[in-house]
């Protein structure tokens, strides 16, 4: 009985320690992240399933209970993500593969640099002036490219 009570106990504290700490509200940049992974898992899953790469957004609804901050990020327009690209590894780990090409990024990337998503689903922090050179994924984008050359 002693053990089981402990098991339960030190289960609650663990739980209680998951999530943001306290009521305290996420950060910019946490919510950035959260987004951002959020768009990675609707691409994954998206690409896992259907066997082919995402063409528009309307293709990540169904999937939006899975990742709402993603899908809503995108719709926002906060997140801008780059479709028609092949995923080098649809397991849920992401880190596979090439990180060379961007997937998707924080809008105001192109001009004041950010956070963006690699093609291996990791999240990168670049200038401006780095976002320039670095290759898109995909064949189009949920927004037109600004600061950036065609």
């Amino acid at each position: 009985m002693r053990s089981l009570f402990v098991w339960v106990f030190g289960l609650g504290l663990l739980i209680a320690g998951c999530g943001p700490s306290g009521n305290r509200p996420m950060t910019k940049e946490e919510e950035s992240t959260v987004a951002l992974d959020d768009v990675g898992e609707l691409y994954r899953v998206f690409t896992a399933q259907k066997k082919k790469a995402p063409t528009k957004l309307a293709d990540f609804v169904p999937f939006e209970p899975m990742s709402p901050m993603g899908l809503q990020a995108l719709q926002r327009g906060d997140v801008v993500v780059r479709f028609g690209a092949t995923l080098p590894d649809t397991k849920e780990e992401p880190g596979v593969g090439p990180d060379d090409e961007v997937l998707a990024y924080e809008k105001d990337v192109p001009v004041s640099g950010g956070r963006a998503l690699m093609l291996n689903r990791t999240i990168k922090t670049m200038t401006a002036d780095e976002f320039k050179t670095v290759k898109l994924a995909g064949t189009s984008s949920s927004e037109p490219v600004k600061g950036r050359a065609k």
